[in-house]
């Protein structure tokens, strides 16, 4: 969910949101500069985390979240094809 106030954009997600669009929209929103920061909330298992930063580190960090995953499902792949 993606919610604004002033020049502030509240970011929020859980492990099943869909990063590749979080992404798009994020780097989108970087690239309009309408807002000047941004505070993450992710909402895990555990305790909800909170950071604000910068929309570009915002996009940059679940961009290397995006790459991760795909790794780990590359592998998982190639494990089960063995």
């Amino acid at each position: 969910m993606i919610s604004f106030d002033g020049g502030v954009l509240y970011v929020t997600f859980t492990r099943k949101t869909n990063l590749t669009r979080l992404v798009r929209l994020l780097e989108a929103e970087a690239q309009l500069g309408l807002h000047d920061r941004a505070v993450a909330i992710y909402k895990g298992r555990r305790e909800p985390l909170r950071k604000q930063m910068s929309i570009p580190a915002l996009a940059a960090m679940v961009r290397a979240e995006v790459e991760t995953m795909k790794q780990l499902r590359l592998e998982s792949a190639l494990k089960v094809g063995m």
